[in-house]
Formats: C-alpha cells, sequence, structure tokens
C-alpha cells in the first residue's frame, strides 16, 4: 500500500475530530463520565472521548484499510483480523482538563505502525489552535490551517546552556509529580531562573521535543497509552526516547501491539544524549542514596 491513502487518513481524522469536538465544546457537551482508564485511576473516560474513535472507525472502512488500533481507553478498533497496520489513538487529550472546565491543551494524536512495528505516520491536531503536525517517513511538518501554511520541523540537537533548558512532565496529578520531585527535585532546584519546568504531557509533548521547545521530558510511570500516538514525531527528529532501570542501564523505547495499558519505570525523552546521560546519572545517584538508607 502506497503512503498517500494512509496519509490521506490521517490528515481527514484530524480535521474531522477537530471540527467534532468543538461543535461539541460550543455546547457544553460530551461531559458524562463513561468510567476510569483502565490502569489510571487519575484519568477518566468521558462521553467526548468517543468522538475520535467513531471517526478513525468510519474511515478505516472509506479508506479500506486493514489495521488494528488500540485507543487510550482501552478500546480496540479492529478492520481487520489479518491487519497491514498497528494504530495507537488518543482521542481527546485534555478531556480531564475539559471535565473541569479549562479551555487549554486540548489535542487529538494518531500514529500508525507497519507490522515490524516501526512508525510510518503520526498525527496531532491542536483542536483550540487549528495547528496540526504531521510526522511522514522521518519528516515533520508544522500546518497553520487558517494561514494555509506548511512548512517542515527540523530536528533539534543543540546542546543548550543550562539556564535556556526546558524540561518537561506531567504535574498535574500526584500520582506523578510526587515521584518526579522526590528523584529529580534536587536537579530542578538547580537549574537557572531562567530554565523552565513545563508541567505537561503526553502524545502532543513529542511534537514539541520536535521542535525544539522542550528539550527533555520526564516522566515516571507513564502509560504506553500516552507515548504510542505521538512519539514517531521525536524519533524522527532524531530525540532518544528510552525507558530506565535504576541501575543506569537503558533500551530505547519501541512501540508494542496490545501492551498500551502497562507503564514504563521511567520515560526520559531528549533531545541530545548529553542531556540523556546527565539525567540518568542524576537518577541513579539519588536512587543509590534511597537503597543505602532502606533497613
Amino acid at each position: 500500500m502506497d503512503d498517500k491513502k494512509i496519509n490521506d487518513l490521517l490528515l481527514e481524522y484530524l480535521t474531522k475530530t477537530s471540527k467534532e469536538i468543538k461543535k461539541k465544546t460550543l455546547k457544553g457537551e460530551g461531559r458524562k463520565i463513561m468510567g476510569e482508564v483502565i490502569n489510571r485511576p487519575e484519568d477518566l473516560e468521558i462521553e467526548i472521548d468517543q468522538v475520535g474513535e467513531k471517526v478513525l472507525e468510519n474511515l478505516l472502512k472509506k479508506y479500506k484499510i486493514r489495521a488494528v488500533v488500540f485507543s487510550e481507553g482501552g478500546k480496540i478498533i479492529k478492520s481487520s483480523d489479518e491487519p497491514d497496520f498497528y494504530g495507537a489513538l488518543d482521542p481527546f487529550d485534555g478531556s480531564v482538563l475539559y471535565l473541569k472546565g479549562f479551555e487549554h491543551n486540548w489535542y487529538s494524536a494518531l500514529s500508525f505502525y507497519d507490522k515490524e512495528r516501526k512508525p510510518i505516520v503520526s498525527g496531532v491536531v491542536d483542536i483550540l489552535n487549528d495547528n496540526f503536525y504531521l510526522a511522514q517517513r522521518n519528516k515533520n511538518y508544522f500546518l497553520e490551517i487558517k494561514k494555509n501554511k506548511r512548512k517542515k520541523v527540523f530536528p533539534q540537537k543543540i546542546n543548550k546552556p543550562k539556564d535556556s533548558l526546558v524540561l518537561a512532565s506531567y504535574l498535574m496529578s500526584s500520582r506523578y509529580s510526587s515521584k518526579l520531585i522526590d528523584f529529580f527535585g534536587d536537579f530542578i532546584k538547580s537549574l537557572p531562573p531562567k530554565a523552565l519546568l513545563y508541567p505537561q504531557g503526553g502524545p502532543f509533548i513529542y511534537t514539541y521535543l520536535a521542535k525544539g521547545l522542550v528539550d527533555a521530558y520526564l516522566m515516571f510511570d507513564e502509560p504506553r497509552s500516552e507515548i504510542d500516538p505521538g512519539f514517531p514525531f521525536a524519533k524522527f527528529a532524531g530525540s532518544q526516547i528510552i525507558s530506565v532501570k535504576p541501575n543506569g542501564s537503558y533500551q530505547d523505547y519501541e512501540f508494542i501491539p496490545g501492551k498500551q495499558n502497562e507503564k514504563v519505570e521511567l520515560l526520559i525523552a531528549t533531545s541530545n544524549p548529553k542531556l540523556r546521560d546527565q539525567l540518568i546519572k542524576h537518577y541513579v545517584k539519588e536512587y543509590e542514596k534511597r537503597r543505602a538508607f532502606r533497613p
């Protein structure tokens, strides 16, 4: 199958999902709680999460693409028992914010992988600002829909001075922020005042890594469902995306079909190897310090 067909599906998915979500949010619809997200007591699935899932189901039929797509809420969207592609979907990243009345950080993200689990295409739509991010075969693009502008996003591998660093981590739930502060609190305290700790995360953060807005993304116990729909952007840009053990060993993060409800002990995504190694070294030191005080 040529790339055009799946690229067209991806672009249509981002466009339709964004429009449908906007219609519902303008009316205040879609806040009905459907249940907790599997293995994630801090998150909820609400009615508006189903918008993107329904759009994708219809598009897989329209384009006759054989795929199995794993959605964040645990739903599996299957158009064939013998798929040519696997997919990872976050239909509405920002649903908890919407539920609480915040108009901030609303995204939808979708990625497709081949049978060997290698990323092919990925798309993220910034719903509130009408911006698209597209990753296609090792190239990233940023589209401003209102201005009809499309430009390439080039890899960012600059070793920035410490006072220019931007570190990101999802801090809005104590389930994640407490462990980050425990292990990386001293590292954060050591940063100059002009460095920035960006308190957000999820699939869209990998577009920020690709653009060079964020230099590192740190997450303890990050669900794979929050990684898989967006990480191809950072991978195509040459970022380091790894899972780290307390002894300092690490391996490149990989998409694994059917494992989306599992969590990564420590995920580190950085724009360059030097920063990656600094963060690993700090983590190992802090881990050893705590182990020394155990009975």
